[in-house]
């Protein structure tokens, strides 16, 4: 990303299909629907918070906004990231919820498009965990991403 905050354009493109965000977790691809989504920004400078749990990663201040980042890693089921500071790591601030929430996330990818056809059912050897986070599961390119339920992720 060329700059430090990016507002995502929710219009309608010329792709077929629900446009999605796509972000690494660890080594896995996952998407998030466009729609979803207020704002993209390199993670700065988080504020851990004292006895929260274990997928709650802190507290960042995005352009004068106070937004609960969760822990995306964490609530996967993936080890933790070797640190959240300087280098890779993005927060995903989120809309429809009722508080300021994010999700911290490794890396950007692209923008793609899902038809609903494409939808299919997490594969069986996914972690339980991954599973219950996601809607389904759909080719992007060669590659197996899941599509992640942004509702059971920030209510788990």
């Amino acid at each position: 990303m060329a700059g430090e905050t990016a507002v995502v354009d929710t219009a309608p493109d010329r792709q077929e299909g629900e446009p999605h965000l796509g972000v690494f977790v660890g080594a896995e691809m996952y998407g998030l629907p466009l729609s979803r989504l207020r704002e993209v920004a390199r993670l700065g400078s988080m504020r851990r918070i004292a006895g929260a749990a274990p997928h709650v990663a802190g507290m960042v201040n995005l352009r004068g906004e106070i937004i609960c980042v969760l822990d995306a890693r964490a609530i996967l089921g993936l080890p933790p990231a070797p640190s959240y500071g300087p280098g890779p790591g993005f927060v995903i601030a989120l809309r429809d919820f009722d508080f300021p929430v994010g999700l911290v996330v490794d890396w950007i990818t692209d923008i793609f498009a899902v038809e609903k056809s494409a939808i299919e059912p997490p594969p069986s050897d996914w972690s339980a965990e991954r599973r219950a986070c996601v809607v389904g599961a759909a080719m992007v390119g060669v590659d197996t991403i899941g599509l992640l339920d942004l509702d059971r992720m920030v209510n788990r």
